[in-house]
C-alpha cells in the first residue's frame, strides 16, 4: 500500500513481532541461570573424578613400594632400615634420613652386598643397580642441596611415611610431628599424628605388620588442621 504522495506507508512492527525478534530479559536470566548450573556440576564431577585418580595412584606407589621392599628384603634378608630406633641412616653431606626419606634412599641407591669378616670387619662383595625407578613428580627436590636427601611423594605432593616394625612393639617409632620429613616448616604446615599412635583408621595402636613394615600417606586432607583418618590410605586394613 502507497501513501497519498505515492511513497510506501512505513510498516507497523507489532510488539509480538519485536519480542519474537530476540531474548527477552526472562529467557536471558534463564539462560544464564541454566549454564551457571551446568558449569557447577561439571566442576563438582571433575572434582571427585580428579579425587578418585589421586586415590588410585596413591594407592598404586604404596602396591609398588611394598613390591620393591619385599624384593629388597629377598635380597639383603632385611628390611630397609627406617633411620630410627638408634639405626641412623646419614647421607655422605650428612644429612639425617628417617622415615620416608629413608626409604627413598634404600629404593634409589644401589644394593651393596656386604661380608662381616672374623676381625669384625665388614668388606663389600657385592653390588647391583637401585631396585627403585620414579618418576619427577613423586621424588620432592634434594633437600638442601643434598642429592641423596629426598623423599616419595603421594598424589597430593605430601611425603609418605615409612616404619621399619621388623621388631615388633620395638621397632614402633611413632611419626607425630614434622621431624620425620624432610625441610619442613612448622609456621607453615601442619603435621597430623601418626595415625596408628591414635588409634583410628587403624586395627589397634602400635605397628599394624609386625614383624614387616607399615607404609602410609595421610591423604587428601593430610598434613592440615581438619584431617579425616577416612582418607588414610595405608599397606594395612583400616578397622575400627
Amino acid at each position: 500500500m502507497t501513501s497519498v504522495t505515492g511513497s510506501p506507508e512505513p510498516k507497523l512492527i507489532r510488539s509480538t513481532d519485536a519480542q519474537s525478534a530476540g531474548f527477552t530479559m526472562v529467557e536471558l536470566l534463564v539462560t544464564i541461570a541454566l549454564i551457571v548450573f551446568l558449569m557447577s556440576m561439571l566442576a563438582v564431577g571433575a572434582g571427585k573424578y580428579l579425587e578418585s585418580a589421586s586415590v588410585a595412584r596413591t594407592e598404586a606407589l604404596l602396591a609398588r613400594l611394598s613390591l620393591l621392599i619385599d624384593g629388597y628384603h629377598s635380597k639383603v634378608g632385611a628390611f630397609p632400615i627406617d633411620g630410627l630406633d638408634g639405626d641412623d641412616l646419614i647421607t655422605r653431606d650428612g644429612t639425617y634420613l628417617t622415615g620416608g626419606a629413608a626409604l627413598t634412599y634404600r629404593m634409589t641407591q644401589p644394593v651393596i652386598y656386604t661380608r662381616t669378616q672374623p676381625n669384625g670387619e665388614i668388606r663389600v662383595t657385592g653390588e647391583e643397580p637401585p631396585l627403585g625407578e620414579f618418576r619427577n613428580d613423586e621424588l620432592s627436590p634434594p633437600s638442601d642441596g643434598d642429592t641423596e636427601a629426598i623423599q616419595l611423594l603421594d598424589a597430593w605432593g605430601e611425603p609418605i611415611h615409612y616404619d621399619n616394625v621388623k621388631a615388633g612393639d620395638r621397632g614402633y617409632s611413632p611419626q607425630s610431628d614434622g621431624e620425620s620429613h624432610l625441610d619442613w616448616d612448622d609456621e607453615e604446615s601442619v603435621h597430623s599424628e601418626d595415625p596408628r599412635d591414635v588409634g583410628e583408621g587403624t586395627i589397634g595402636t602400635g605397628p599394624q605388620n609386625i614383624e614387616q613394615f607399615d607404609i602410609w600417606s595421610h591423604g587428601s586432607s593430610g598434613h592440615t588442621s581438619d584431617e579425616s583418618y577416612d582418607d588414610l590410605i595405608s599397606n594395612w586394613q583400616k578397622g575400627s
